[in-house]
């Protein structure tokens, strides 16, 4: 009799260790995502969230939120340790870094799957290495001058500059007491290398030379690059005094103040001037070119990631795949949907919208290198050096290009 009931009881222990995570759900997939641009951005990407949790029962989603300055080192530290989430939505600047470092899966066939041809052309660059696809785009950002249109009005500004050398006139007359023709990140954090970009692609410059072994920092273009930095704040003085000590958080505030007249940000920038300060009227003007030059900027681009840790990878997919449909992007991005037929919707054809759809596709990527964050540190330097005037800009540019090949060569 007693063993008859010790078989009931292991046959009850047995359906109870099958049933409950069938009850209560056996799949929770985590996913890192950076902190909110905006209120709305935030209820978006909750929601269709919820969605897929209430179309799949026994699937849970679990954000981590983490601020972007610091959301490549948590992502690190945290992949190192062991207690790394299943899923990214990371910036394509550390996108070749993490793959070097073996934390991504290969997506590739997941990829294959997937209506290529309706997806931008650019940001899969970024994405490749040996041929091999490890994040799948979900939103590009090209990057734009937010400027203040009440004050160019004022100043008799009827539209924003085309040249490099028309935005230096145009900033010179926005100048005066208490208020700076250009708000500029100085401080060598992770929003100074975004901004400073944009001039060094104005100019045609770049990281490294095309085959990705030899610095090209101080080239003619990075040259030039740093010495246009450095002139708007200590030549022209258009700038804020207080910029080496600056960060994008710093400059927005300005702008949001009318401090400063414009400043160089992506499209995510949109929802959060307008949450801080409703009543500022501005607009978006394309990055100036350099004299002689072509128009050359920066599209980035985020991507879904699955990380190599994860024991959920099928899941993550099938997760990615659905955050991934034209609708549910045209929701969820605060900037340019990665997908053709979702910037077509009808959220994306306002007049505010047109300047950064029309951008989309002809930004250049950022510089696409597994040294991405050291290479961008040691530029920072060399662009503090030149604010600073420690330096010229030809001295700098040598420095950083040297420490540059030590990486790469």
């Amino acid at each position: 009799m007693l063993g008859k009931y010790k078989a009931m009881i292991c046959v009850l222990v047995l359906v109870s260790l099958i049933c409950v995570p069938a009850a209560f759900g056996a799949t929770t997939i985590k996913i890192a995502y950076p902190g909110w641009d905006s209120k709305e951005q935030e209820k978006a990407v909750t929601s269709i969230f919820a969605e897929y949790e209430k179309q799949n029962p026994g699937v849970k989603i679990e954000i981590i939120s983490i601020p972007f300055p610091v959301m490549k080192q948590k992502l690190i530290v945290s992949l190192r340790s062991g207690d790394a989430p299943d899923m990214g939505y990371i910036g394509g600047r550390w996108l070749q870094e993490m793959q070097a470092a073996g934390f991504l899966s290969d997506l590739t066939a997941f990829a294959a799957t997937l209506d290529r041809d309706d997806f931008f052309k650019e940001p899969w660059t970024t994405a490749t290495v040996e041929n091999k696809i490890y994040g799948i785009p979900d939103r590009v950002d090209p990057w734009m001058f937010f400027y203040n249109v009440d004050m160019f009005k004022q100043a008799g500004i009827a539209e924003f500059p085309k040249t490099m050398d028309e935005l230096v006139n145009v900033t010179k007359k926005l100048t005066k007491p208490g208020q700076y023709g250009f708000g500029m990140v100085g401080a060598n954090d992770a929003t100074l290398i975004g901004r400073f970009l944009n001039i060094l692609y104005a100019f045609h410059g770049d990281f490294l030379m095309p085959d990705g072994k030899q610095a090209a920092i101080n080239n003619a273009g990075g040259v030039s690059a740093l010495q246009f930095y450095g002139d708007l704040l200590n030549t022209w003085k258009v700038a804020q005094p207080s910029a080496m000590g600056n960060s994008n958080k710093d400059v927005r505030q300005l702008l949001l103040t009318n401090q400063v007249a414009m400043m160089i940000d992506g499209p995510w920038a949109r929802g959060t001037l307008r949450q801080m300060n409703p009543n500022l009227n501005w607009s978006a003007g394309q990055i100036p070119q350099a004299e002689g030059k072509k128009p050359r900027f920066i599209m980035s681009s985020w991507y879904y990631v699955i990380f190599s840790p994860s024991k959920v990878k099928d899941e993550s997919k099938k997760f990615a795949e659905y955050c991934l449909k034209p609708e549910n992007m045209a929701r969820s991005v605060v900037t340019i949907p990665g997908r053709k037929s979702a910037a077509a919707m009808p959220r994306f054809q306002t007049e505010d919208w047109k300047p950064w759809v029309a951008a989309a596709p002809y930004g250049a990527p950022l510089p696409i290198t597994d040294k991405f964050s050291e290479i961008a540190d040691i530029v920072g330097v060399a662009v503090q050096e030149v604010l600073s005037q420690r330096k010229t800009a030809q001295e700098a540019a040598d420095d950083a290009a040297a420490q540059i090949n030590k990486l790469v060569q």
